[in-house]
């Protein structure tokens, strides 16, 4: 009787541990940390793109900016001089959307000066980012976009946009482009609309 009941007594045991072996979890290791809220932003972006110089009245204005990843605006990179200055008066159709986003008739001369450039020359044309906001404090890490405006010839425009991710890694993506209005006028003015990440060495 006793021998029966130390058998059933290690049966039930065993049944348990083997059970109990079924159940476990696996640890899983992650070796790429994802990007941790608060931490700051250290490194720059540079946004580069192809612009040819077109003739003719109401083309060569553009202006490079950076939002959020939830499209809030962040900071102006740079804008052409004429809309900066009066035309986004005389000319409303003119980088409208920076006008509206950036709220242009917010800002003062000093600000106006600190984002503005005379039309350049055809070229790759560079704009750099240092992951601070329009006030000169630095940002936190994550993901960000680039948006790109040119007015082609009048109420004609591409808004060029795309992401990137401001973290540990060294990452570039390339814009894509929506055109308004005429999609063939001065359509070749700018191209090639990219963006890369390069973080600070510490």
């Amino acid at each position: 009787m006793v021998r029966k009941l130390i058998t059933v007594i290690m049966l039930g045991v065993c049944v348990l541990f083997l059970g109990g072996c079924g159940n476990e979890k696996l640890s899983v290791k992650h070796t790429d940390k994802p990007l941790q809220k608060g931490v700051i932003a250290l490194g720059k972006v540079d946004i580069t793109f192809n612009y040819l110089k077109q003739g003719g009245f109401g083309s060569n204005q553009f202006a490079v900016w950076i939002e959020d990843s939830k499209g809030n605006y962040i900071k102006t990179l740079g804008v052409t001089k004429f809309v900066a200055t009066k035309g986004y008066k005389t000319r409303e159709m003119a980088l409208a959307n920076w006008v509206k986003i950036a709220k242009r008739t917010d800002m003062n001369a000093q600000q106006v000066e600190a984002i503005t450039n005379a039309t350049p020359s055809t070229g790759m044309q560079t704009y750099e980012w240092n992951c601070t906001d329009a006030k000169g404090k630095p940002v936190e890490a994550g993901e960000y976009r680039y948006v790109v405006e040119a007015t082609r010839y009048m109420e004609d425009y591409d808004i060029f946009s795309g992401k990137i991710l401001v973290g540990k890694k060294k990452v570039a993506s390339r814009a894509d482009v929506k055109a308004v209005g005429d999609t063939e006028k001065n359509k070749s003015m700018l191209t090639d609309v990219q963006a890369e990440f390069t973080p600070f060495s510490k």
